[in-house]
């Protein structure tokens, strides 16, 4: 397996992604060390079909949280939000 495909990780579906499909911008969770570049390569393996716009990166701070046994901190993180040419990707939910 080529280092492509491990850069996507999951696809995120919220109310905000939802929304943001219906413009062909698709949002995903991504590994940290990924770079632009290799999420337009990853992303044109797994839909060759489709063109990339734009690639939007973000990146997400794990935040601290009190629990009965002390302080715990989750991991941080790195989102993408690609904006697409061509058909729209099925497995997005569509909202009516």
């Amino acid at each position: 397996m080529s280092r492509h495909l491990t850069s996507i990780l999951e696809p995120i579906i919220t109310e905000k992604s939802t929304a943001l499909s219906k413009q062909n911008k698709y949002t995903f969770k991504v590994t940290k060390d990924a770079t632009k570049n290799l999420i337009r390569k990853s992303f044109l393996e797994v839909f060759p079909d489709r063109k990339v716009k734009s690639i939007k990166t973000l990146k997400i701070k794990g935040h601290s949280k009190r629990t009965k046994s002390g302080i715990k901190f989750p991991l941080d993180g790195k989102k993408v939000i690609i904006t697409i040419d061509g058909p729209k990707i099925e497995y997005f939910p569509d909202i009516g």
